[in-house]
């Protein structure tokens, strides 16, 4: 479904990423692990198309993204939750959830695509008309994925999903990306936890400094020694 081939990212002097290539397939959860600054977000970036390509090239369902807007990269069907949730936080819950079926034409499927984001998240429900910079960390996460499946994704892209959340909030925002995956969504995630995003997914890269320098089914690079001592604590 999603072929990286080769590509990097420059910010100046400085390589965000260099030379990598990922595949992910339809109905997979993928997942990119490494340290801080290895390039992990700066790949979900590229692909989504917030960052310039300085070599390499990005296809999607047969069709080339790379060099494509990011508007024109969700009308072919890939959905981006960033990093830090990035919700509009002067918005309401309910304009944030508008905001994410804004490429859409399809009104009276926006309203049914509304009501099953609020039956899955029904906190959101009770707060639809509270400004979403008033919301927990828990709560603007889950704000994030739903306006990122308002655009009915084929792939799904989540960036650092359990960041900076209490544990119980952790477990439902995990427990709603298998959902996701389930329901037939393909998935790509970013995440600081390793350990728990090689449980939950099908196939894992590690990034180290900007390139890719393992990869594998979950099952495989949970039992590398080498990856249990650099990231799983042992």
């Amino acid at each position: 479904m999603l072929k990286v081939e080769q590509i990097s990212v420059r910010y100046g002097p400085a390589v965000g990423v260099e030379r990598v290539s990922i595949e992910v397939r339809e109905g997979e959860l993928v997942t990119l692990i490494g340290a801080n600054g290895a390039g992990k977000s700066t790949t979900l970036r590229a692909i989504s198309g917030l960052e310039p390509l300085a070599h390499g090239r990005i296809t999607f369902d047969g069709h080339q993204i790379s060099g494509a807007s990011a508007a024109a990269v969700i009308e072919r069907g890939v959905a981006h939750c960033p990093e830090g949730r990035r919700v509009f936080p002067q918005l309401t819950v309910s304009e944030n959830l508008e905001m994410g079926a804004y490429r859409r034409l399809d009104r009276n499927r926006v309203r049914q695509d509304r009501e099953r984001m609020l039956d899955r998240f029904p906190r959101l429900r009770e707060r639809l008309k509270q400004a979403a910079g008033t919301l927990s960390g828990g709560e603007q996460q889950m704000l994030a994925i739903a306006r990122a499946l308002m655009a009915r994704p084929r792939l799904v892209m989540f960036d650092e999903p359990s960041l900076g959340l209490a544990p119980n909030f952790v477990e439902m925002i995990f427990d709603l990306i298998l959902e996701v995956r389930r329901e037939g969504t393909t998935v790509l995630m970013v995440e600081q936890n390793a350990y728990a995003a090689l449980e939950m997914c099908d196939r894992a890269y590690l990034l180290e400094n900007g390139r890719v320098v393992n990869e594998g089914p979950a099952e495989k690079m949970l039992a590398d020694p080498n990856i249990r001592r650099a990231y799983l604590g042992g």
